[in-house]
């Protein structure tokens, strides 16, 4: 099962959170045939996110510093992928094609770009993020899953 995690969902799995345990109970169903796709640009995005967390008070810088050792420890193990000038012309055709009339953000066209080309050489059973406008526009391509809306409906 091939999951592309955005950094709004990957967090999930590094910092307990609304949908971190029912993304731990999904992806424990496949954990013999299980792979986590995701954009280089999740590596920067992730310490942003975890050093926002600090900054509000929401996780110690100690707390953080753990997270991001074994985040580290974690990231050989996950298939990244290289934002190359393919996936940045996607991105820019997603903006021409969307963000004049919608709310597409250069990093969500940057993360969608970068699915919809992964999902050319190995394909994307399921796009998860917890981004509801990334969402929006993810599940127009595919599969997807938000671990948030998930526990909120009830899912288990």
């Amino acid at each position: 099962m091939n999951y592309f995690f955005d950094t709004s969902a990957l967090i999930k799995l590094y910092h307990i959170e609304l949908g971190s345990k029912y993304l731990e109970n999904e992806l424990a169903r496949f954990k013999d045939d299980l792979i986590i796709t995701v954009s280089d640009l999740t590596h920067i995005e992730f310490y942003s996110v975890i050093l926002k967390k600090v900054r509000i008070k929401q996780l110690k810088h100690k707390q953080a510093q753990q997270v991001f050792t074994l985040f580290e420890q974690d990231w050989t193990e996950l298939n990244c992928i290289v934002i190359d000038n393919n996936i940045k012309a996607t991105a820019l055709d997603l903006m021409r094609k969307f963000a004049h009339t919608s709310n597409l953000s250069t990093l969500d066209a940057l993360q969608l770009s970068v699915a919809l080309n992964a999902h050319q050489v190995l394909p994307i059973d399921c796009f998860v993020t917890a981004d509801k406008r990334l969402f929006d526009f993810a599940d127009i391509h595919f599969n997807t899953l938000n671990p948030e809306s998930a526990v909120l409906l009830g899912e288990s």
